[in-house]
């Protein structure tokens, strides 16, 4: 036992926390911290269980505080968790949990030294690297294409977590070691490390499937005293290394390729492990911080069964449903504070439709769906996130959500994606886009077949804007970067043109006016013409607030919705399908006097497909407002609306 202390000497512990702050810009995020000496236990072949105490974790010094066996009779497999906790997985697939207080085994329930916590796990008995867990307890399994989390809850002495699916894709992978509070390492079949952590509390992943530019190849005894401090043994020689990655929004990276040798014989050890939260790091982050945003379109829902609903929120984000009777019209308070409801979309063929929207207080994405004329339980989602989403439906069937969150105005700003699965779980959230730019605001999206095209707004500083970065995505991939969207004055909103290619509404101030505006695909759908076309149409004075509202109709032509600059509704079509021409725009609100609109129009098509406009005025307790129009056969007759305030 002596020998893996030998050559590099035995030290005391010291006795202050050490610590140590990378180089770069961005050091001040990720500082590890560790305590005086990391707790390395090593489980021999012939069942004897020993401590190790290393007390250079920080800089990977070769110093130790001496060695101790604390157990025998030891068999199956061993791993430790935190704060002196070690499970093991007897050979009858028993998992049991054990801690180690610093001078002796703590009593469990029912006066012994361990409790079984569960049976069946006989299986990391042989897929020893596919089991680990992190500084928060959380384990987690690598099962055929599956990653999968389970929590214990040591007051309950139940699971509160068990057997969650939180990724799927990971067959490529032969070990994962976790690190901290969700970091994880996974090896792929040529030995390169893929970072990743998880973030349980949001139910999304914080980092996904970054390789640094050092890399470090991953041995099979391989694991961590939490703060991204990991240890390592070479099989060939037997030595044990230590090493630190660090994550950053710019780069990720391991402090050597080669790891530090702190210590030799320690190839026999059928089982090496460390308590987990022996070292920390501080990523500096925080949480979700929704956006006061209450000028939003709102949803307009008709299922099959009962009446119109017009989705909307007020100005202390409170979500409105109004709705039809039949013999009047109603309102219903959602009862809490939203960010805003995104488009709806209708989820089967009994007409039922779902719209998405973020919690104000913790950033938890929430679905509501309307089956016949009843609300269902919402599904909650987590996320974390600062806007509100997109939704959209794939073709085949399944939906899928995107979002902005954990933004910072100096640091970051993210992008996620959460998809359903054709079982109807759901994937958990991912990040995409790039780690360095600050993606803000509420994302637009198209859907055509299974590939959705993805817009969102960018931000530099306070005083600038950033462009619009646009993605492709389909389903079980992460959406790819394909370029920015010329820049312009207002929100962008996708639809498609009726010849299969996707248009993009938005609009740009010229000479003082700000005018809407379409931006075509290339023909060959490998991205979007270069500059914007003003949409000329007699009628209305510009673009006021919230730009404009698009939606395919069923003749093939495109319909747009404005509040002109004067806060009045027009709407007007285009002259064909795949057409960038349109028709004089047509004032839609009239009264005496004229009502002044100060949200954002929506569009949407109604089960019994006539054209629905929603609109609501700008007083203190906003009105809301309804048109129709049936759809026209002739592309060349514009749709004649009849309607007006319904509450």
């Amino acid at each position: 036992m002596n020998r893996k202390l030998r050559s590099i000497g035995l030290a005391a512990a010291a006795a202050a926390t050490l610590t140590a702050v990378p180089s770069g810009t961005a050091s001040a995020e990720t500082t590890t911290t560790c305590k005086p000496a990391v707790n390395i236990f090593t489980m021999q072949a012939d069942g004897d269980l020993w401590l190790y105490k290393h007390t250079d974790p920080v800089n990977g010094g070769g110093s130790w505080g001496g060695a101790q066996q604390v157990g025998w009779g030891w068999g199956g497999k061993t791993f430790a968790g935190k704060d002196g906790r070690l499970y093991n997985i007897t050979t009858g697939g028993e998992l049991r949990r054990l801690r180690y207080n610093g001078s002796g085994w703590d009593t469990m329930p029912g006066g012994g030294q361990y409790e079984t916590i569960g049976w069946g796990w006989q299986r990391y008995l042989t897929e020893r690297n596919k089991i680990t867990v992190d500084a928060d307890g959380q384990i987690y399994t690598l099962e055929g294409d599956q990653l999968r989390r389970w929590a214990y809850n040591e007051e309950l002495r139940q699971w509160v977590v068990a057997d969650q699916v939180i990724d799927v894709g990971w067959s490529r992978f032969n070990m994962i070691v976790a690190s901290g509070q969700g970091g994880l390492q996974a090896r792929d079949g040529s030995g390169a490390l893929h970072r990743f952590r998880f973030k349980g509390f949001y139910d999304r992943f914080q980092t996904y499937d970054v390789i640094p530019a050092t890399q470090w190849p991953g041995y099979d005894k391989f694991f961590s005293a939490g703060g991204d401090v990991y240890y390592a043994v070479r099989p060939d020689t037997g030595q044990l290394l230590w090493n630190r990655f660090t994550e950053e929004d710019a780069t990720s990276n391991w402090r050597t390729s080669t790891g530090s040798v702190i210590g030799w014989d320690w190839g026999t050890d059928v089982d090496i492990t460390a308590t987990t939260t022996d070292c920390t790091v501080n990523f500096g982050e925080w949480g979700a911080g929704v956006r006061n945003d209450y000028v939003h379109p709102a949803a307009i829902m008709t299922p099959n069964a009962g009446g119109t609903h017009i989705v909307n929120i007020n100005s202390d984000n409170r979500i409105i449903d109004t709705y039809s009777t039949g013999s009047g019209w109603a309102t219903r308070d959602f009862g809490q504070r939203y960010s805003g409801p995104s488009r709806s979309v209708v989820v089967d063929d009994t007409g039922s439709a779902v719209f998405a929207t973020t919690n104000v207080s913790l950033g938890s994405v929430e679905l509501h769906t309307l089956k016949g004329d009843q609300w269902q339980t919402p599904t909650l989602l987590k996320g974390g996130m600062d806007w509100t989403p997109a939704l959209t439906r794939r073709s085949n069937g399944t939906l899928a959500l995107y979002a902005a969150g954990d933004f910072y105005e100096t640091t970051r700003g993210r992008f996620y994606v959460r998809e359903q699965q054709a079982n109807g779980e759901w994937r958990t959230w991912r990040p995409f886009g790039n780690r360095t730019t600050k993606y803000i605001d509420k994302p637009v999206v198209i859907t055509r077949g299974d590939e959705t095209t993805i817009a969102i707004q960018t931000w530099i500083d306070s005083q600038t804007m950033g462009p619009r970065e646009w993605f492709r995505h389909t389903p079980g991939n992460l959406p790819v970067r394909m370029g920015t969207l010329p820049r312009s004055d207002a929100q962008v909103v996708f639809s498609l043109d009726g010849r299969g290619g996707i248009l993009a509404f938005s609009a740009l101030n010229v000479g003082g006016t700000t005018r809407p505006a379409v931006l075509r695909e290339k023909a060959d759908r490998s991205g979007f013409e270069d500059n914007w076309q003003v949409i000329d149409g007699e009628g209305g004075d510009g673009v006021g607030n919230g730009g404009v509202d698009a939606l395919l109709l069923p003749n093939g032509t495109v319909a747009l919705s404005r509040l002109d600059g004067s806060g009045r509704v027009s709407v007007t079509t285009s002259v064909a399908p795949g057409s960038t021409q349109f028709h004089p725009w047509r004032l839609v609100s009239s009264g005496d006097p004229q009502p002044t609109f100060g949200y954002p129009t929506s569009l949407a098509m109604t089960r019994t497909g006539e054209l629905a406009l929603a609109a609501s005025d700008n007083g203190s307790d906003p009105k809301q407002y309804l048109w129709t129009a049936p759809v026209p056969s002739d592309p060349a007759t514009p749709p004649a609306f009849t309607g007006g305030r319904v509450k």
